[in-house]
C-alpha cells in the first residue's frame, strides 16, 4: 500500500513557460512519499497539456477548474490532499532535491511543531542562482512577520510545509478575497497562531520574473487595506505602538507604490499622510534609511 506523507499543492494559471521545471523538481526529490496536486485554474495556454504528460506517475493528480484565483486553487488542493503534511509550490518556482526530506525530518522531530521553513535561492527567469535570501529564526519569526520586517519567511508559498491537522483544526486556509497579498495574510495567520521551526539552508528556488502582480497597485492597495482591517478585527497585533508602526510601514509602502508604479501622485500623498498620522517616528525613520529613494525620476 502506497503511503503519502506530504501533499504538494501547485496552483497553475497559464504556466506553460515554467511548469515543467517545477514538476521536474518534485520528481527529483530524495524523499519519495509525496503526492503532487496541480490545480489548473482556468488556463488558456498549454498548461493542462504539459501537466497531462506527467500523469504516468500516479503520485501526480490534475484538478481542472474555471478561473477562481490562486487562493481558491490552493484551498481546493488542500481539501483534496491525502498527506499528513501540506507543502506548496508555485508553478514558476522549484524545489532543490533535499527540500522535502530536510523539512519532513525537521517537522516530525518535534510533535509540537506546526510548520517548517528554510532559506531560499533567488533566481533569474531562467532559474539561474542569483543570491540566497535568508529567513529569520523561529523565535523571532512571529514579530518579524507581523511588523513587516525585511527578514521573515522568504518565498513563502514555495517554502513552507504545514501540518495538515493544523490547517483543519485552526481553519487556516487562503482568503479568497485576496490576490496580491494572499501569502502575506496566510503567513500572518500562521505565525500568530502556530509554532514553526527554521532550517538555515536554501532548499527551494524562487524565480524572480518581471511583470509581477505587485505592479498592479490597485490590487495591492485593496489587499493591504483588507489585511490591516483583519488585523484590527482579530486583534492579531494589539492596539498600541507596535500596530501603529506596522500600519505606518504599510501606508508608506502604498505611498511609494502609487508614486513609482501607479503614477498617481494624489493617492501617493494620501498614503504618505496616513503613514505620518499612524506613526510619525516610523515615517521619518524609514525615509531617512532610504525609502525616499523611491521618489526618484519617474
Amino acid at each position: 500500500m502506497d503511503i503519502t506523507e506530504i501533499s504538494i499543492i501547485m496552483p497553475a494559471y497559464n504556466a506553460e513557460k515554467y511548469i515543467t521545471d517545477s514538476i521536474t523538481s518534485v520528481l527529483k526529490q530524495s524523499f519519495t512519499l509525496w503526492e503532487l496536486i496541480v490545480i489548473d485554474d482556468g488556463s488558456t495556454d498549454k498548461t493542462a497539456e504539459i501537466i497531462n504528460s506527467f500523469l504516468t506517475d500516479k503520485r501526480i493528480t490534475l484538478i481542472r477548474q474555471a478561473n477562481k484565483g490562486v487562493s481558491a486553487a490552493r484551498n481546493v488542493g488542500i481539501k483534496a490532499a491525502k498527506g499528513n503534511f501540506i507543502a506548496f509550490l508555485d508553478a514558476d518556482d522549484a524545489y532543490l532535491p533535499e527540500n522535502l526530506k530536510a523539512k519532513y525530518e525537521a517537522i516530525t522531530a518535534d510533535a509540537s511543531l506546526d510548520y517548517v521553513y528554510s532559506d531560499i535561492m533567488v533566481c533569474d527567469a531562467r532559474l539561474k542562482d542569483k543570491f540566497v535570501e535568508r529567513g529569520v529564526s523561529s523565535d523571532k519569526v512571529c514579530k518579524s512577520v507581523l511588523t513587516r520586517q525585511p527578514e521573515g519567511i522568504p518565498g513563502f508559498s514555495s517554502n513552507i510545509i504545514v501540518k495538515g491537522a493544523t490547517i483543519k483544526n485552526k481553519n487556516i486556509y487562503f482568503d479568497t478575497n485576496l490576490s496580491n497579498c494572499a501569502d502575506q495574510y496566510y503567513k500572518t495567520l500562521l505565525v500568530s497562531e502556530c509554532k514553526g521551526t527554521y532550517i538555515p539552508l536554501p532548499l527551494a528556488k524562487y524565480r524572480n520574473t518581471p511583470g509581477s502582480m505587485s505592479k498592479k497597485v490597485f490590487l495591492l492597495e485593496h489587499d493591504e487595506l483588507y489585511i490591516l482591517d483583519r488585523i484590527k478585527e482579530k486583534n492579531i497585533i494589539p492596539k498600541g505602538k507596535e500596530r501603529s508602526q506596522t500600519f505606518a510601514k504599510v501606508y508608506l509602502m502604498l505611498c511609494g507604490s502609487w508614486y513609482k508604479d501607479g503614477g498617481k501622485t494624489g493617492r501617493a500623498v494620501k498614503f504618505g499622510f496616513k503613514a505620518m498620522a499612524s506613526d510619525s517616528g516610523t515615517f521619518f525613520r524609514l525615509l531617512k534609511k532610504g525609502v525616499a529613494s523611491i521618489f526618484g525620476n519617474r
